[in-house]
C-alpha cells in the first residue's frame, strides 16, 4: 500500500508488497526451515514453554529462540539476528521508528494439513495481548504463496473499531463464531507472495482461511511490534474491562473463592 500506515489505522490491516526483498525473504525462509529441522531433533528443550509451544503448536517461541540457537547452532542464531534486524529495519520504513520488536508474542507457525485451523478471534484476548501491551501490531509474513492452493488468514476489515467497544473474552475459548463475525463485516482473503506481509491491529477479527489438503504445510511469521502509548479513555477502559471479565470468568480465583465461600454456588452469571 502507498501508506501503509494509514491504512493500518483506518481498515485496522494494511497489506505491503514486498517489504522484504527476495533475498531477505529467501534468507529469511531458509533460517526459518533450518530452525525447524534443528528444533525437531531435539529430544529435551532446557526452556518449557518453548518445547510446549512447538510440541502442541508447530509453534517457535521468538523470546527464547535466541538462546537456544546459540546454544545448538551459532551460526544459525547469527543468521536469525540479520533476519530480524532486516524485519525491524522495514517494518520501521514503513509505519515509523516508535515501533519496537515484541519477541514476548511473536512466532514462526507451520501450519499441517487442515487439523488445526484457527477460528475467529482478536489477538487482543486470543493471545492475551491486550493485558500486557495497548498498542500492538502483528506483521504476518508467510514463507510460500497463500490465498490460492495454501491457506492465507481472512480478515474482517475495520473490525478493530468495533471490537474495541465489545468485551473481552477470558475463559478458555476465546473464538468466535461465524455468525458474529459476519454480523462485524465481510471478510477479506489478501493474496500473498513471498516477502509480502499482511499487517494488522491486535483488534482486527481474522482466522485461518478454509483451504488446504491434508498434506498441506503453510509456514509463516507473526513478528509482533509493540509501540507505547500514553494513557487513553480508551486504553485505561479496555484494560479495566479484560481484567474485570477475567476475575468474573468462570475458573477464575475470585469466583471459585466466591463459590467455596457459599457452599459451591456463585450468584455470579456467566
Amino acid at each position: 500500500m502507498a501508506n501503509p500506515a494509514e491504512d493500518l489505522a483506518t481498515e485496522g490491516a494494511a497489506i505491503v508488497r514486498g517489504l522484504l526483498a527476495p533475498d531477505e525473504a529467501a534468507d529469511l525462509r531458509r533460517t526459518v526451515y533450518e530452525t525447524y529441522a534443528v528444533m525437531s531433533s531435539c529430544k529435551h528443550f532446557r526452556d518449557s514453554r518453548l518445547g510446549t509451544n512447538f510440541r502442541v503448536w508447530d509453534g517457535v517461541w521468538l523470546q527464547a529462540l535466541p538462546t537456544f540457537l546459540r546454544q545448538a547452532r551459532p551460526n544459525l542464531a547469527d543468521r536469525y539476528q540479520q533476519s530480524l534486524r532486516s524485519v525491524e529495519a522495514r517494518v520501521k520504513c514503513a509505519l515509523g521508528d516508535d515501533w519496537r520488536f515484541f519477541p514476548k508474542r511473536s512466532y514462526f507457525r507451520r501450519h499441517l494439513g487442515t487439523g488445526k485451523k484457527v477460528g475467529w478471534h482478536i489477538d487482543a484476548d486470543g493471545a492475551t495481548i491486550f493485558r500486557i501491551a495497548a498498542s500492538v501490531i502483528n506483521v504476518w509474513l508467510p514463507l510460500e504463496a497463500v490465498g490460492s492452493d495454501l491457506p492465507s488468514l481472512e480478515i474482517v476489515p475495520r473490525s478493530h473499531m468495533i471490537m474495541r467497544g465489545i468485551p473481552m473474552l477470558t475463559g478458555n475459548n476465546r473464538g468466535r463464531d461465524d455468525a458474529f463475525s459476519y454480523a462485524v463485516g465481510a471478510p477479506s482473503i489478501p493474496q500473498l507472495q513471498l516477502g509480502d506481509a499482511l499487517i494488522f491491529d491486535q483488534f482486527i477479527l481474522h482466522r485461518t482461511q478454509n483451504i488446504g489438503s491434508e498434506e498441506a504445510v503453510r509456514t509463516s511469521c507473526e513478528f509482533r511490534f509493540a509501540r507505547r502509548s500514553a494513557p487513553s479513555r480508551h486504553t485505561l477502559s479496555g484494560w479495566a474491562r479484560y481484567h474485570w471479565n477475567a476475575a468474573l470468568s468462570s475458573g477464575s480465583i475470585f469466583v471459585d473463592r466466591a463459590r467455596r465461600y457459599l457452599g459451591g454456588t456463585s450468584p455470579i452469571k456467566q
